[in-house]
């Protein structure tokens, strides 16, 4: 009995260290869902960025079937030969998702245009849904960002600050005027608490967004994806 309890000590104690963040035992992360947003630059100087689709990009499927990532729920597979000799072609089936009931994106306009300075989204380009049957928060954080001080374009990776923020309202209640705006996390996980709900509680947040577009930004569409991640305390 000693032995396993110093095992299970040793465990959450590594997992805080990699994480840096402070949680206890009982807390455990329940999904994850990967929110892509498309930004289009359309009026600026020449080019300081470049846009470009980031290696192994991240796909997400409609909110009827997976939402998640396929590390986590990898889709059914199956190869149907024809009797010819060649390429066999495979059929990917979507199944339903089921942490959908947990947390998803509602996504309303994932697609934000900007000029050159800074925008504000209050239109909601999307929505966070989260419930679970004990007290739990949501984190956020740049797809694919680290501590490296480089990155792209818009969310960066720390030290630089991410040029893309956010601000949580209810839905249908747009922001206030002088409404103060987050940076999205670049660090990577676990990321920083966006929202928190009590025990059975099932929200909907609305996620206004602001943009800066640096003076020297190409032209262009670029790629912007936030994890979100939930965990229960």
């Amino acid at each position: 009995m000693k032995k396993l309890g110093f095992l299970v000590f040793a465990l959450v104690s590594i997992a805080i260290a990699i994480s840096g963040k402070r949680v206890s035992a009982l807390e455990a992360l329940i999904t994850y869902k990967e929110v892509p947003l498309t930004v289009v630059v359309v009026a600026a100087s020449p080019s300081a960025y470049t846009p470009s689709n980031r290696p192994g990009g991240v796909q997400v499927a409609g909110i009827s079937s997976y939402d998640v990532p396929m590390g986590i729920l990898p889709p059914t597979v199956i190869a149907q030969t024809t009797g010819q000799q060649g390429n066999t072609p495979v059929k990917f089936l979507a199944k339903p998702d089921p942490t959908y009931t947990y947390l998803h994106e509602i996504p309303i306009n994932p697609t934000i245009t900007a000029p050159v300075g800074s925008t504000t989204y209050a239109a909601c380009p999307f929505e966070m849904y989260a419930y679970y049957k004990s007290a739990y928060y949501v984190t956020d954080y740049g797809y694919g960002t680290a501590s490296s001080g480089s990155g792209p374009f818009p969310i960066f990776n720390y030290p630089q600050n991410s040029d893309l923020s956010w601000t949580l309202t209810a839905v249908g209640v747009p922001p206030a005027a002088n409404a103060t705006y987050t940076l999205y996390y670049n660090k990577g996980t676990p990321g920083q608490t966006a929202f928190t709900g009590t025990a059975g509680e099932a929200q909907t947040q609305c996620v206004n967004l602001e943009l800066t577009v640096p003076a020297g930004t190409a032209v262009g569409t670029y790629t912007a994806v936030i994890t979100y991640l939930l965990y229960s305390t």
